[in-house]
């Protein structure tokens, strides 16, 4: 879900950044409404596809998250652009996102940040499944404290 939030947020942002006519105005439009759906979508598909370079352990699994997270952006990119303009979009989305990355790099910072975190979430619920943890069916949330935590915090009256 972080992912999708992000991509149409960088979409957006990316979009601001271009020469008029084709700036989007922060105003309630449709065709604001329209990139941000668009981004959010791609995100959404971008992540699907590139499903096997993001959640591993370590430190070559942080290795195939940089590469994952630069998939993730080239094949939202693509989507998105796709999305907004179908003849020119496809071809120059992802141009756009290279050079917004480069020209503002906090957006590129933005980017990099959110999809190392959601790998990290990811990796993380990995790491559950591996050690045979399934979730927190029928558990309270005191369970994760000792059993002196417990008496001492929350007695019952």
């Amino acid at each position: 879900m972080s992912i999708v939030a992000l991509t149409a947020l960088v979409t957006v942002l990316v979009m601001m950044g271009l020469e008029a006519p084709y700036t989007l105005q922060l105003t309630a439009s449709n065709a604001t409404y329209w990139v941000v759906c668009a981004g959010a979508l791609s995100g959404a598909i971008a992540l699907y596809f590139a499903r096997g370079w993001m959640g591993a352990l370590g430190a070559l699994g942080f290795a195939r998250a940089i590469v994952g997270s630069l998939a993730i952006a080239v094949i939202a990119s693509i989507v998105a652009g796709t999305l907004i303009e179908p003849a020119g979009g496809t071809v120059y989305a992802p141009i756009l996102m290279v050079s917004a990355f480069i020209a503002q790099p906090w957006i590129a910072a933005i980017w990099f940040a959110g999809v190392l975190g959601a790998h990290y979430l990811m990796a993380s619920v990995q790491d559950d499944l591996d050690y045979g943890y399934s979730g927190r069916t029928g558990r309270l949330a005191t369970d994760e404290l000792s059993s002196l935590s417990r008496v001492n915090l929350y007695r019952r009256s």
